[in-house]
């Protein structure tokens, strides 16, 4: 009875220990799934659920742990589990409703919602391009974010986040679409755990999870629909997997990593960088090993490089113009990753095996090779943080994008009382930004812990590099040239993926490496370990007290002298959800001819499932009675511009609010911004008299 007892109580701890990693896998199955069936245009409930086990299955028999968990790990893990819990619970309060385009999120929601009904992300026109062509500077799309292609509209942006944010949808709705990302960026706090332990061990893990955790930057950009808190979770599950693939000489697990960490391009078009750090960490590792480096090498390249492959594919099939309109970027990004995947095989193959001196050479001198490297690692930070003081980086070309971005970025200067500058990159700023949601303690921190793992690197923990790698390479390509419109919590968008986290990891080797020196420097002997307990319990307060501090604004002289960011507090776009309800009632799924306000086009088109036409100009009676004879029914005119449409000014049939984050250059928003809006709506009649809707009661 008690040998049963202690079996069943054995069988719970490993159970609980294993949990936090098969929440994570179980997670990326879904996402590999749902990649999966929606670039093939068979995303249903029967085809994806179903492919989801079949991977979930085959990915925990790949990296399932084999070594027996402790106890320790267990408690951990429990803290792990209870903290994200609570995390996504809290999460579910503020989900955003980010419904209207004006940024990625919205058609990012709108494409999740769209796909709970559908298999693929085309949507059907219904007559708009003909009714369209009725009039000069009437268009059946929206610009960037729904694009036309033949007969269909397709939303911008890789499919994998919108389909996996439409399993949600089959459980709730649009509820659930729009809380799916939370539950994504609460597993990928559990991924962050996963790394962290093999770095820290188990209860030390949790202070690099938390501290992520609290950052404003993975609360704001997880309870919106972005797609970074995936791109978190497959990049650094990916690390994790390699990892233990290259330490217990697992095929399976460094396939598992492989395809993970390229499935970051069914995310994002810049998934391969991703990928390339991953790549070239591994890399390094079998380099090392000679000729038993080939066959690991191998099963981490030719998965990454077809789920690359994949996602480009997707891409150029589900939104063409977004891949031409970005093409130069997406060909220079796969000629480097293809390049550098042909390199790093013919090195490994034709060269490696014939490196036994270089071996021999390195390891007789691996402690000062480690003391230079780890010299560098810091000084590279250090030089990175300084730019502000001695540079001003600024675009140097004047193409069509630059020129909008120019234009936003003169806005947003003009908008906060800095000196206008627009062709300002702010890319001097990048670490700058990270203090904003990290802190600078926490940054110095960090640079302690990145040398301190370069140097266990070269001196006992090979293995590292591969975390080095997959944090070192998109980290510096995006340090140095960020390439993104440079206000917050925006920006911090090419920094959630891997290098917040991987700063939160190293930040948390810094502090415990620190605590256990301070410990032997100033205890004698008989007090160490006393004295080791207290400095790591003062160790993981700080690393939670850290984000926490950034809660809080102070500004004085301001009209709000203290605020808060609204991220933590408020939901993005709330009210949208009722504003759209409203819309659709007065549409009554009639065809609908927008006036003006782009960023409603697809939220229109996808949540009243109607056909939309966007008006550029003021509407043209002769033109309406067209449109109407086109769809062989009285469309719907809705506008927030009634001057467009009638010579005096009806009234209203509704009035909304919406809440938002502010914009802001250099600090993270502190202030909720409300706007308010005065729809305006008209049936259109056989001879293109438009008559106004009365308003709602």
């Amino acid at each position: 009875m008690r040998l049963k007892r202690f079996a069943r109580g054995r069988a719970a701890t490993d159970l609980l220990s294993r949990f936090p990693e098969m929440l994570v896998a179980a997670t990326v199955a879904v996402a590999l799934a749902a990649g999966t069936t929606v670039t093939l245009g068979i995303h249903r409930p029967w085809t994806t659920l179903p492919l989801a086990l079949i991977v979930g299955v085959a990915l925990w028999r790949a990296i399932r742990p084999h070594d027996a968990p402790s106890d320790a790990d267990a408690r951990a893990a429990r803290w792990s589990l209870g903290g994200v819990a609570a995390w996504i619970v809290v999460g579910f309060f503020f989900a955003s409703e980010y419904l209207v385009v004006t940024r990625d999120p919205g058609f990012l929601s709108l494409t999740g919602v769209w796909l709970t009904n559908h298999p693929t992300t085309d949507i059907p026109t219904r007559g708009a391009i003909e009714a369209a062509a009725q009039q000069t500077n009437v268009i059946a799309d929206a610009w960037q974010a729904w694009n036309l292609s033949g007969n269909v509209v397709q939303p911008q942006g890789a499919k994998m986040l919108p389909a996996v944010l439409s399993v949600g949808g089959w459980v709730d709705g649009v509820t659930g679409v729009l809380a799916t990302n939370i539950v994504i960026g609460g597993i990928g706090i559990l991924a962050v755990y996963l790394v962290a332990r093999r770095l820290l061990g188990p209860f030390a893990a949790l202070g690099p999870a938390a501290l992520v955790a609290l950052t404003v930057s993975h609360i704001g950009l997880s309870r919106s629909p972005y797609s970074e808190p995936l791109t978190l979770l497959l990049i650094v599950a990916s690390i994790a997997w390699a990892w233990r693939g290259l330490e217990e000489g697992r095929i399976g697990a460094l396939v598992a990593a492989g395809a993970t960490s390229g499935a970051t391009a069914l995310c994002r078009i810049d998934g391969g960088v991703y990928a390339l750090g991953v790549l070239l960490g591994v890399g390094v590792v079998c380099v090392w090993r000679g000729k038993k480096g080939i066959a690991p090498l191998l099963a981490v390249v030719i998965p990454q490089a077809l789920m690359v492959g994949a996602g480009y594919w997707s891409l150029w099939r589900w939104s063409t113009s977004y891949i031409e309109r970005l093409g130069s970027e997406a060909r220079t990004l796969a000629i480097v990753y293809s390049a550098v995947v042909v390199l790093v095989v013919i090195f490994q193959v034709a060269i490696a095996p014939f490196l036994g001196r270089v071996r021999v050479s390195v390891a007789a001198h691996r402690v000062v090779l480690a003391r230079i490297a780890a010299a560098l690692t810091a000084l590279t930070m250090v030089v990175l943080a300084s730019r502000p003081l001695w540079m001003i980086d600024r675009r140097g070309t004047v193409s069509t994008t630059d020129q909008f971005t120019n234009n936003v970025v003169g806005q947003f200067q003009q908008l906060d009382g800095y000196p206008v500058d627009p062709t300002r990159t702010y890319a001097e700023h990048t670490i700058t930004w990270l203090s904003y949601y990290l802190t600078w303690p926490i940054l110095a921190l960090a640079t302690l812990g990145l040398a301190i793992i370069v140097w266990r690197t070269f001196t006992s923990r090979p293995i590292a590099v591969v975390f080095l790698g997959a944090f070192a390479v998109p980290s510096l390509v995006y340090l140095l040239r960020p390439e993104i419109v440079p206000d917050q919590l925006w920006a911090i968008r090419r920094f959630e993926p891997i290098t917040l986290p991987g700063l939160a990891i190293a930040a948390g080797v810094g502090a415990w490496w620190l605590a256990q020196w301070v410990a032997r420097r100033f205890s004698s002997p008989y007090e160490r370990e006393h004295a080791t307990h207290v400095a790591s319990v003062i160790a993981a307060i700080i690393l939670v007290a850290a984000p926490i501090s950034t809660y809080v604004s102070v500004k004085l002289g301001a009209a709000n002298p203290v605020s808060a960011p609204p991220y933590i507090y408020m939901r993005e776009q709330g009210g949208a959800r009722a504003e759209i309800d409203k819309l659709c009632r007065i549409i009554d799924g009639r065809p609908v001819i927008l006036s003006g306000s782009s960023g409603y086009f697809g939220t229109i088109r996808v949540m009243c499932d109607v056909p939309v036409v966007l008006a550029l100009e003021p509407l043209q009676a002769d033109a309406l009675a067209r449109m109407a004879k086109v769809w062989g029914q009285d469309p719907v005119v809705v506008t927030r511009s009634p001057e467009t449409v009638w010579s005096i000014t009806p009234a209203p049939v509704f009035t909304s609010n919406l809440l938002s984050g502010e914009y802001a250059l250099e600090y993270i928003p502190r202030l909720a911004v409300e706007s308010t809006s005065k729809w305006y709506a008209g049936t259109v009649g056989s001879d293109g008299t438009v008559t106004p809707i009365a308003p709602l009661e």
